[in-house]
């Protein structure tokens, strides 16, 4: 895999050859010049978020200055299609639900599906320049990796950026756990992502704990993201208030998004306070063991070999 570390190069190189990768996908899709197995917007996404969870190990290293000048820059990017993925999630999140309510089997969200699909095409057209606009961003963010200054960056260095990200993730947590709306558990899950990326990074150090470790994080964001995606269409949906044909399906949808979205937020929880059980220093100690076996051991272990 493509987005972990390698033992034949050094921690430095790995890093800058995981954010070029990033950003090489995202400047081909942003040409056309990608086959994607989903919208070309979602994948472009995709890569920025792996890009900046690589970019943000490496913060304290490069600068203050220059990580905020190249995050900066990829958030812009993910803001030119910010209107356009939200479109499609509220699509994609009704056409989900068809398939668990009984109102599907009385014509489903016919209207509601069509002006969503009609609003999906309207945010397209308006920004259908955001493939041009985003191409120098990020060629500009790639050439910026060759400044970064890491010959000396170190496994401690690493280890402590992971608790950092493992350390906001249980901070926030808390914070929606003692509030528990929808935009505190939204800010849980962009940290509880992040995280995710980054131990995939580091995936080779240990492959039988680390997927895991990962397997639960991806879950966990799984469940948090399908919560946001209901919360999401039900502000759509309580947006207006005329009493349009579309509208009146939408309102017999919202009973259903407001249980679903409270069962998969309580399912999240419990399985995240199970998960960042863990102090984010004996965290930090088992990553740094893990790294330390692994950086001095140059020959692949039969477990990696099994899980990769």
């Amino acid at each position: 895999m493509s987005y972990q570390l390698r033992q034949s190069e050094n921690l430095g190189d790995n890093l800058r050859r995981l954010c070029r990768k990033q950003l090489d996908g995202a400047i081909a899709i942003a040409k056309g010049d990608a086959k994607t197995g989903d919208t070309p917007v979602h994948e472009m996404r995709k890569h920025l978020k792996k890009a900046r969870a690589a970019l943000r190990l490496v913060r304290n290293e490069i600068g203050r200055g220059l990580f905020r000048e190249q995050d900066r820059a990829l958030r812009d990017v993910g803001r030119l299609t910010s209107e356009i993925r939200d479109a499609e999630v509220r699509l994609q999140t009704v056409r989900q639900l068809r398939g668990i309510t009984e109102y599907n089997r009385r014509n489903g969200y016919g209207k509601l599906e069509a002006m969503l699909t009609l609003e999906l095409e309207n945010f397209v057209a308006a920004f259908a320049e955001w493939q041009t606009q985003a191409v120098p961003i990020l060629e500009q963010a790639r050439s910026a990796i060759d400044h970064w200054t890491l010959d000396q960056f170190t496994s401690r260095q690493l280890c402590r950026a992971v608790q950092a990200t493992y350390k906001q993730a249980r901070n926030a947590l808390a914070a929606a756990a003692a509030n528990p709306t929808a935009e505190s558990f939204h800010a849980f899950r962009t940290q509880a992502k992040r995280l995710w990326y980054q131990l995939r990074i580091l995936r080779p150090i240990n492959p039988v704990v680390l997927k895991a470790l990962s397997d639960d994080l991806r879950s966990l964001g799984d469940l948090l993201g399908r919560a946001h995606d209901l919360d999401f269409l039900g502000a759509r949906l309580r947006s207006e208030n005329g009493r349009s044909k579309w509208q009146r399906e939408g309102q017999k949808l919202l009973g259903v998004i407001e249980l679903g979205q409270t069962d998969l937020q309580r399912s999240a929880e419990e399985l995240a306070e199970h998960f960042f059980s863990e102090r984010p220093r004996d965290f930090n100690a088992r990553l740094a063991s893990w790294l330390k076996e692994w950086e001095s051991n140059p020959a692949h272990s039969l477990a990696e070999a099994l899980v990769t």
